[in-house]
């Protein structure tokens, strides 16, 4: 069987959700279960009466108010935010750029599916906002590159639930196996990568905590002895500026207290050469 060349005609529309979304649960159902005997189906619907009657009790017990006295309001889904066009192009590119095969599958799932594809750019829009927080321009091409390999594996899985030969499906498993072996390797040179970093961020980290044990006692002295002149400077500043004020003060008291003095005994002086003419 020759190799089909367009992907978006080699998975089923249906099979692109794969890459994009999680597999919904199934309930489990009793359709196989065996029915019951007469006589046990009577006393099961007595019993099933009974426990509806309880649980309808029980049901209108909680549905009084709570005792924070507030009814319980249902949930409701928060809304879904639409994708513009202008960040649709944005993830498309991204896409072009990053992992080209994914562009077919989404223009498939856009002509036949159309919510599911919002879905689909919805899901690239987490990822891809995700990559863009990361500030480092290194860490950032790490994540990168490990997006590319789980996006490329996302698409060879959807491929194995695929009909084909299993010729096919044995390559696509190989190709799978190689994929998964490639990101694990990726994974194990990261992580070494950020070990050999840790290491020596602990290595500068010891060295500053030997300099600081060597250096304790010298440090203490040293800032002591640094506060202490700084702490006399402002004393010797603050008495000097006292002194001054003091001295501006003082400085008129003096000629006053002089002068009264002088004129007190220079009246008397006059006052006694007065009665001495008066005599004569």
């Amino acid at each position: 069987m020759k190799p089909i060349k367009n992907v978006s005609t080699i998975i089923a529309p249906a099979l692109l959700l794969l890459l994009f979304t999680a597999s919904p649960g199934f309930a489990q159902t009793s359709a196989n279960a065996p029915s019951p005997k007469p006589n046990q189906a009577k006393t099961n619907k007595s019993r099933t009466s009974v426990a509806s009657k309880n649980q309808t009790q029980q049901t209108s017990k909680n549905s009084k108010v709570p005792a924070s006295g507030q009814a319980t309001a249902p949930d409701k889904k928060k809304p879904v935010t639409a994708i513009t066009e202008k960040r649709r192009t944005e993830l498309l590119n991204f896409c072009k750029q990053h992992h080209e095969e994914l562009i077919p599958l989404l223009e498939s799932l856009q002509k036949k599916r159309p919510a599911e594809f919002e879905k689909a750019l919805r899901t690239l829009d987490r990822e891809i906002k995700q990559l863009q927080m990361v500030k480092s321009k290194e860490r950032y091409e790490k994540l990168l590159a490990q997006w590319v390999l789980r996006s490329k594996i996302k698409l060879l899985s959807a491929r194995l639930a695929v009909r084909t030969s299993k010729e096919q499906r044995a390559k696509t498993t190989s190709s799978l196996s190689k994929l998964i072996g490639q990101l694990q390797d990726l994974k194990i040179k990261h992580l070494n990568e950020e070990r050999e970093t840790t290491k020596a961020r602990l290595a500068k980290i010891s060295s500053q905590i030997d300099q600081l044990r060597s250096t304790r006692d010298a440090e203490i002295k040293k800032q002591i002895e640094s506060f202490t002149k700084n702490a006399e400077r402002i004393q010797a500043a603050q008495k000097a500026k006292a002194a001054g004020k003091n001295k501006s003060k003082n400085s008129g008291k003096p000629a006053t207290a002089e002068k009264e003095p002088a004129k007190k005994n220079q009246a008397k002086k006059n006052q006694a050469e007065q009665v001495e003419k008066n005599k004569k």
